[in-house]
């Protein structure tokens, strides 16, 4: 009973956990709400473990079992959980059974989920580390590599010594050898992460450059390695990544970024207006 008093997702967070228990534990983490009202056997099935680890989880964490972990999560969820916010949920879902317009409304979720988690003095500390970097280096793999190519053209007008890494390997090693402490290194990753980005980020943090991860939740592999770690949730309604949520993020930190460094982004691109005109870049 003490244990249901406590933070189920703190508890989750500061817990080591086996990879298998983890996978479940991430889960949880990013659904939670969902998850007071599942069944052990429900969470197992979702969270793609056995329903054994998802019991064992839960011990791990303190409880007696996963009907008293579940029974915290709920404590913890019924004030969010109104009869009204049902209603609106229910109905959204129910509105269509249209995949494409099913994807639409996640992507509108994870935007809300976003906007509503998003931790400000972080966002802030990001984007004041960009500004103050004399060199930042984006590494995007697999799908992630078209954010971190939008997110390098987005800085670029801002932060000169922008690079982004999204394939060869050994790319980043190279970039990476012409960094200093004031240096800043940007992984943007979602699941399924790949091994690769995982290594890569790893050595930047050995490295002693400052280390940011834009990533899906706490239990990323990514957070381990992190200075500082901005979420973009990305459900999704099919094998297609969702990344609404992230490119909006992106976004934020990039328009925060342009205007605390207006004073060297205004001429730049007043000149860069000229230039487009004069060799007519543009229809």
């Amino acid at each position: 009973m003490i244990k249901r008093q406590k933070n189920v997702l703190a508890l989750i967070k500061s817990t080591p956990l086996s990879d298998k228990k983890k996978q479940a534990a991430k889960y949880i983490v990013d659904n939670y709400i969902e998850v007071a009202f599942l069944t052990a056997a429900e969470l197992a099935r979702r969270s793609s473990v056995s329903e054994p680890t998802v019991i064992r989880l839960a011990v791990d964490l303190g409880y007696a079992g996963f009907p008293e972990m579940r029974s915290a999560l709920q404590d913890k969820v019924q004030g969010k959980l109104t009869t009204l916010s049902r209603l609106k949920e229910s109905h959204r879902f129910k509105a269509s059974k249209n995949p494409a317009v099913q994807s639409l409304v996640t992507d509108v979720k994870n935007l809300e989920n976003t906007l509503r988690n998003i931790n400000a003095r972080t966002l802030n500390r990001v984007v004041n580390r960009i500004v103050q970097a004399d060199k930042v280096i984006i590494l995007g793999y697999k799908m992630s590599s078209c954010l971190a190519q939008f997110f390098q053209m987005a800085l670029k007008k801002s932060i000169d010594n922008t690079v982004a890494v999204t394939t060869s390997p050994g790319q980043f090693q190279e970039e990476l050898v012409f960094t200093t402490e004031k240096s800043v290194v940007i992984v943007i990753s979602f699941p399924r992460y790949s091994t690769a980005v995982v290594r890569d980020f790893r050595i930047a943090k050995q490295k002693g450059v400052t280390t940011i991860a834009i990533t899906d939740s706490e239990l990323s592999p990514l957070v381990d390695y992190a200075t500082d770690y901005l979420l973009a949730r990305c459900d999704f309604v099919s094998y297609i990544d969702s990344f609404a949520a992230a490119m909006s993020l992106l976004c934020a930190i990039a328009t925060a970024v342009s205007i605390k460094s207006e004073d060297e982004t205004l001429p730049r691109l007043e000149e860069l207006e000229e230039l487009w005109e004069k060799n007519e870049v543009f229809f």
